[in-house]
C-alpha cells in the first residue's frame, strides 16, 4: 500500500532534482520507482569508489562486439546466454546462416533486439523482414526459423517463461508511447519450399534441445486467425515521454513487462531544458532491481555499441563527480539525449555467466 507519510529533517529541496545547488542527492527506493523512497543528502559525491574488495562489483560491461556464440559458425548453434535468473535470460546471437530446421521454445517468449543485421523470421503465420532497431517477439509455443541475409548480425536475444507483453501507460492513452497500429505483423506469401522426405522441428524444453522429423513442413500456413501472434516493432515509432523540468525515472520508458521484469527502451529525446534541474540520472540505490542495459548507439557519449552493462541491486547507480562535472560543461537547455538502447530491469538477482566475465574482463 503506498505511504504518503513523509518526514524531513537537516539540509533538503523542497521538489526532488531541482535547485540542489551544492547538494549531492541519493535516490533510495523500494520495488523500482514505485515503493517507499528516502532521498539522502550530502555535500559530497557518494559514488566516488576508491576499491572494491569480495565479488560484489558496482558495475560491469561486457563488450558484446567480441561475442562469439555458437551459432555465429554454425547453423545449428544458438545464442550465448550473457545474463539470467530464473524469470528471464539474457542472451546474444551472431547467427551468420539460416537455422536448417523450424524451431520452437515451449521454455518461453522470445524478444530479440536486432543491433546489426537484416534478414526474416519465418513463422508458421508469415515472413517477418527484420532490420536494425527491431524488437520481434515470437510468442511461446510459435513455430520459426531466423533466416538472416548475407553480413554481420547482432542480436540482443530476452527469454521470458512468464508471457511478454507491451507496457500499458494509462495516464497518457493508448496511443503513446506505442500506437498499436505501428505494430508489423507476418505476411503470408508463397514460398518456394525445397522438396524433402522430413522436415526437422527442433523443440526447446526444459533448456534442453529434441528434433521431431515430420513429413510436411510445419512453416507451411494458408492462413490464421486469433490473438496470439509474432510481430514487430521499431524503436523509431515509439514515441518518447518527456519533462520540460524533471528528469523522468526509466519506468516512465518501459515497453515490454512480464513477471520478474522489464525492457525499456531508451530512445532519443529533448532533454530536461530547466537548467536548475538536474539532467544526469540520480545517484540511485534501486534497492530491488538489477539493471543492464544494452547500448545500441549513443552519438555524445563514450559508450560503444554493442556494449552490456549490469549493475547489482542495492548497489549506487550514476555516473561519478566527474562525469557529472564534465556533463554539465557542455549542457545546454533543451539539447537532445542521444543514447539508444534496451535495458532489462529484473526484480531478482542476476547471475553473470562465463561469457559475460570474460567479455568484461
Amino acid at each position: 500500500m503506498r505511504s504518503w507519510i513523509h518526514h524531513v529533517k537537516g539540509r533538503h529541496v523542497r521538489q526532488a532534482r531541482i535547485g540542489l545547488g551544492d547538494l549531492r542527492e541519493e535516490h533510495i527506493s523500494r520495488q523500482g520507482f514505485f515503493g517507499p523512497v528516502a532521498m539522502i543528502y550530502r555535500e559530497n559525491g557518494p559514488n566516488e569508489i576508491v576499491r572494491v574488495e569480495g565479488a560484489l562489483h558496482p558495475r560491469r560491461v561486457a563488450d558484446t562486439t567480441r561475442a562469439e556464440p555458437s551459432d555465429m559458425s554454425d547453423p545449428r548453434g544458438m545464442p550465448e546466454i550473457m545474463l539470467s535468473n530464473e524469470d528471464v535470460s539474457v542472451a546474444i546471437s551472431r547467427r551468420t546462416a539460416a537455422m536448417p530446421y523450424a524451431y520452437r521454445s515451449i521454455d518461453g517468449d522470445l524478444l530479440y533486439f536486432v543491433h546489426e543485421g537484416a534478414g526474416q523470421f519465418v513463422t508458421e503465420f508469415g515472413h517477418l523482414l527484420y532490420e536494425p532497431g527491431d524488437y520481434v517477439l515470437i510468442p511461446k509455443g510459435i513455430t520459426f526459423a531466423l533466416m538472416p541475409d548475407a553480413g554481420d548480425s547482432h542480436m540482443l536475444v530476452i527469454e521470458s517463461p512468464a508471457p511478454l507483453s507491451l507496457a500499458e501507460h494509462q495516464q497518457v492513452g493508448r496511443h503513446m508511447p506505442v500506437d498499436p497500429t505501428v505494430l508489423v505483423l507476418p505476411e503470408l506469401h508463397d514460398h518456394h519450399w525445397p522438396q524433402r522426405d522430413e522436415w526437422e522441428l527442433r523443440v526447446k524444453h526444459g533448456g534442453e534441445h529434441s528434433s521431431i522429423f515430420y513429413r510436411n513442413n510445419p512453416l507451411a500456413s494458408v492462413g490464421w486467425k486469433g490473438d496470439l501472434f509474432p510481430y514487430k516493432l521499431n524503436i523509431r515509432d515509439i514515441i518518447p515521454i518527456s519533462s520540460d523540468r524533471i528528469h523522468l525515472a526509466p519506468s516512465a520508458w518501459c515497453t515490454f513487462q512480464a513477471s520478474g521484469f522489464a525492457v525499456i527502451t531508451f530512445v532519443p529525446q529533448i532533454a530536461v531544458a530547466d537548467m536548475n534541474a538536474e539532467e544526469l540520472p540520480s545517484y540511485h540505490r534501486n534497492v530491488d532491481n538489477d539493471e543492464s542495459v544494452f547500448v545500441h548507439h549513443d552519438e555524445s557519449s563514450s559508450r560503444r555499441p554493442g556494449t552490456l552493462s549490469h549493475v547489482p541491486q542495492g548497489i549506487l547507480h550514476g555516473a561519478d563527480e566527474a562525469a557529472r562535472a564534465a556533463f554539465q560543461k557542455r549542457r545546454t537547455p533543451g539539447m537532445r539525449r542521444t543514447l539508444c538502447g534496451v535495458s532489462v530491469d529484473t526484480d531478482r538477482r542476476l547471475v553473470v555467466s562465463a561469457a559475460f566475465e570474460r567479455l568484461s574482463a
